[in-house]
């Protein structure tokens, strides 16, 4: 029998449930006492996985991450070499699936600078859940998983997905969970970024001047180079564009009017970051405005 050993990760806020999960799928076991977890603790699972018919041993390490905002550093640092990662959010709190892109996917994006890694989302203690929060984590996740998981669903059994409502108290789901993330390691080098090539064409071949914009894409292509170029370093710039491209929903296939806007926000908001002059980006940003003001969907 073959054996591989695999790292992935568990990221989300203090509290959401990241350690009961791993002590549920590891241990079978529950506590509902809460130990915040400082740094990262490690555990390991033995699975036996049938990967394209050849059965295989899999070690399975489980690293529980520290989950507060602000330790950027010490989190990205523990994620470089994951083969995949599972983000949990407490779907009793809403605040901490509204994090999963205001914080902890940015994050990631900015470690591995691609979305080439396969993702299982949990909403956790489905058990504490009233209707309308569940409603609410079941439209989050679907979302999610449309942004992020270019192309991973197909390589998992047909009962298992890429996102869950878990329970660790009960046990609901967090198998399957465990399960789905197990199969998708052997095939995170298969994962789509679906902008990557994109931006590339753009920034390499300088799609500056080919006259009037009037299509979405077009009008996408122009931001992306004229963003590349006021940024300068091309590297960070084509990142930044991925992380909010996705944080704006946009499809690369069929982008729409409203995500372009969104993300001029996001783009101009990042310019500021990098103190470009008030004035100069003020300019460029009424430039996009209405470039995607006069798109005719």
């Amino acid at each position: 029998m073959k054996k591989t050993v695999k790292k992935i990760v568990l990221l989300g806020e203090s509290a959401v449930g990241k350690t009961s999960l791993i002590r549920r799928f590891v241990h079978d076991e529950f506590s509902d006492s809460y130990i915040s977890t400082i740094g990262t603790k490690v555990s390991k699972k033995v699975l036996n996985i049938n990967f394209e018919g050849q059965e295989t041993e899999v070690n399975l390490m489980i690293w529980d991450m520290l989950g507060r905002e602000g330790y950027m550093s010490t989190q990205a640092r523990q994620i470089v070499g994951a083969q995949g990662i599972i983000i949990v959010a407490d779907i009793t709190r809403p605040e901490t699936l509204t994090n999963l892109e205001k914080y902890w996917i940015p994050m990631i994006l900015r470690t591995i600078g691609t979305v080439k890694l396969p993702f299982v989302f949990l909403g956790n203690k489905v058990d504490l859940a009233d209707e309308d929060a569940l409603a609410s984590a079941l439209e989050v996740m679907g979302d999610l998983e449309q942004r992020y998981n270019h192309g991973m669903k197909q390589y998992i059994p047909e009962h298992l997905n890429t996102w869950f409502m878990t329970s660790a108290m009960t046990g609901e789901k967090v198998e399957d969970a465990f399960m789905s993330m197990a199969h998708l390691l052997f095939y995170f080098d298969r994962a789509e970024d679906p902008f990557y090539t994109r931006i590339q064409d753009v920034i390499i071949k300088g799609l500056s001047d080919i006259g009037p914009r009037k299509t979405t894409i077009e009008v996408l292509d122009q931001i992306i180079f004229e963003f590349s170029e006021a940024y300068g370093n091309m590297q960070t710039a084509g990142r930044i564009i991925r992380e909010e491209v996705a944080r704006a929903g946009i499809d690369h296939n069929n982008p729409r009017k409203g995500g372009v806007r969104a993300l001029v926000d996001y783009l101009a908001d990042a310019l500021l970051e990098e103190q470009m002059d008030e004035t100069v980006l003020r300019e460029l940003k009424d430039k996009w405005i209405k470039a995607v003001d006069a798109i005719q969907e």
